[in-house]
């Protein structure tokens, strides 16, 4: 156990190479493009609805109270802020999610030799973005729940302490459970199952969520973080997950053909 935060450094030590070979490099201009797209559509659709809502606020008040603006000004800006960045990540999650999930078969498909069904077309597309829309779908079902307890825990005298630090891990396993997502539903792999076996190591699914959530505080790196992420976490699949549980995706096709 006490190796497992040493394997999530290594898998992102060796995803970086990876993530820039010529095969894999296109994925991540992809979200890179997507990132710079949606962050320019919701900063110009943000700017907007948050001066007609200042505006229209600050029109219901009495002349005398013109003073407030500043403190107006401050409140609302910080409650665009936070939804902001909440549509941005998850924005970007669900456009990015077909080509993450593509470029986790090609990093299989390299260290392992494994081949998927799936070609590049728009008909995969539009197949995998069906499929991983549920995936995103069930991960925000999990996450909005327990988040908005911890949060409400963060107010209460004493026990914000403990619950600063539970909110701290659970954003670190969300992030790990985000990215190895893509290639345990690759492996045909149902969401409950994939959370039970990554319960199995927690701590390295706290090293994997603490090396991206460092990652996503840097300038111009953060823009890059998904794919490298992707590969890093699909190559924990491959060395430790997929070793261990076996691969399901072939006992699945097996246990199919035999019907």
């Amino acid at each position: 156990m006490i190796t497992q935060p040493f394997k999530a450094a290594n898998a992102f030590i060796q995803a970086l190479p990876l993530a820039l070979s010529k095969n894999l490099r296109w994925f991540i201009l992809v979200p890179f493009l997507a990132n710079i797209a949606l962050m320019a559509l919701i900063y110009v659709v943000a700017l907007s609805l948050f001066q007609s809502v200042l505006a229209d606020f600050m029109g219901y008040l009495p002349d005398w109270m013109s003073f407030l603006h500043w403190f107006f000004n401050l409140i609302f800006g910080a409650v665009i802020s936070v939804l902001l960045f909440f549509s941005f990540s998850v924005g970007v999650n669900i456009l990015a999610a077909p080509f993450m999930a593509f470029l986790a078969e090609k990093v299989e498909e390299q260290e392992t030799g494994k081949t998927f069904d799936d070609a590049l077309s728009f008909e995969a597309i539009l197949s995998i973005a069906g499929r991983t829309l549920q995936r995103e779908f069930q991960k925000i079902l999990y996450f909005l729940p327990r988040f908005i307890l911890l949060l409400l825990l963060s107010f209460i005298p004493v026990v914000n302490v403990i619950a600063s630090v539970l909110l701290l891990l659970f954003s670190m396993w969300m992030l790990a459970l985000q990215f190895m997502d893509y290639a345990f539903d690759n492996n045909k792999i149902k969401f409950h199952d994939m959370r039970k076996a990554l319960s199995a190591k927690p701590l390295l699914c706290w090293s994997f969520g603490g090396i991206v959530m460092l990652a996503l505080t840097v300038p111009v790196l953060n823009l890059f973080v998904m794919p490298i992420a992707v590969v890093a976490a699909t190559l924990l699949w491959v060395s430790v997950f997929r070793l261990e549980h076996g691969d399901f995706s072939a006992l699945l096709n097996s246990s199919s053909g035999k019907r």
